[in-house]
């Protein structure tokens, strides 16, 4: 790939900075990039029109802020597009981001709206399962009634970009559901492991058996079937211990369940941690369970696998793409069952084993393999 002096644009919703750290995955993403080529990256973060951010500096990246207008609440989406793409490229201009390249969106709005009219190669990601973001927004009533606009509108500017990506096949199914999706070209990106940040480490054995968790307490999360199913393998009268890492709407309610069980002893919750010092969570744990049942694929699977930690994951996930179909019947259980669950978590506990990583997902591999696609050279 001949990329001297070009110009490649990332616009995104997420991006970590030194308060927050979500977006970890697109940092590690454009960082890679940058270390495999001389391609000149120019970070766009989307933001809310009445935020408060500013431009900062991340790891040697300057992320630009760019406010969006918009009506609150995710109340029809892009019904200001055409202004937004105006003050958008006027704002490239100002920046002097100019000669663009390649433009990567991620996340269909604002992100793939606001590209539409940028002459280069775009490229739009998906990192999630609700594809259109037919989720979003407080009021279900309204989420029902502004559907058909947001997946006429979504859908036709997808429609227009040079590629979709998504972080697994199954994302890309979820486009497929709908008829008028016709893509130009597709490529599956795996998220893949900064095997600098992930790596293993030698710790002295658990004297209990430890189990760690890594999510944000939402529902389709499924924390609570985790919970259960330590609590029946408690019953048994077998002592393992549950850590969980996150926040989030479905916190209360699990803390509740806990102590309303008398198994506080053995599930503990803990704050939130910066995404750099998880190496160090998932070397000290024996078993990674992530019981979510609408995951597009899960980077804390592969952090955890890349410290050779087992994980445990539910049937057709994205993830289950990267486990062979003899490893599946071990590491995959059924969604929202207490019983599979468990069965998954004491054949850990019996076997003892670890998880080799496969070094396929190190990023330097993964994003290797995109940047030597045709469309890189097409203009």
């Amino acid at each position: 790939m001949n990329n001297k002096n070009k110009t490649y644009l990332v616009v995104t919703p997420f991006f970590p900075s030194e308060k927050s750290f979500v977006g970890s995955y697109i940092f590690d993403q454009v960082n890679e990039i940058r270390n495999q080529t001389n391609i000149n990256i120019h970070i766009v973060k989307v933001v809310s029109f009445f935020s408060n951010e500013k431009d900062y500096f991340f790891n040697n990246f300057f992320v630009r802020i760019f406010k969006i207008i918009d009506f609150p609440f995710f109340i029809l989406p892009g019904f200001f597009n055409k202004i937004n793409k105006f003050r958008f490229k006027a704002f490239l201009r100002r920046v002097n981001i100019e000669k663009i390249h390649f433009s990567h969106a991620h996340v269909s709005y604002p992100s793939v709206y606001l590209i539409q009219d940028l002459e280069c190669i775009k490229m739009a990601q998906h990192h999630g399962l609700d594809v259109l973001q037919l989720m979003n927004g407080r009021n279900s009533l309204l989420r029902k009634i502004q559907k058909t606009y947001l997946i006429k509108n979504t859908i036709k500017h997808l429609n227009n970009v040079d590629i979709n990506i998504g972080v697994s096949n199954l994302v890309l199914k979820q486009l497929k559901k709908y008829k008028a999706y016709e893509p130009k070209q597709e490529f599956v990106l795996y998220n893949g492991v900064d095997t600098k940040k992930f790596f293993f480490k030698k710790n002295s054995k658990n004297h209990i058996f430890t189990i760690g968790c890594v999510a944000n307490f939402w529902k389709t999360k499924d924390q609570i079937t985790l919970i259960k199913s330590v609590k029946s393998i408690l019953n048994e009268g077998i002592e393992v211990k549950l850590r969980f890492i996150g926040s989030g709407s479905c916190l209360k309610y699990c803390k509740r369940y806990v102590s309303d069980h008398n198994i506080t002893n053995n599930i503990i919750f803990e704050n939130e941690m910066p995404h750099h010092k998880l190496n160090d969570f998932y070397n000290s744990i024996d078993l990674f369970v992530l019981p979510s049942y609408f995951e597009a694929l899960g980077c804390v699977y592969l952090e955890s696998w890349a410290t050779n930690t087992k994980f445990i994951g539910i049937e057709g996930q994205g993830i289950s793409e990267l486990i062979s179909n003899y490893d599946k019947k071990n590491l995959l259980a059924v969604k929202q069952s207490v019983s599979s669950l468990k069965e998954k978590i004491r054949l850990a506990y019996n076997s003892g084993e670890n998880y080799t990583f496969d070094m396929r997902y190190a990023i330097h591999n993964t994003i290797s393999e995109f940047l030597q696609q045709p469309f890189f050279n097409e203009k």
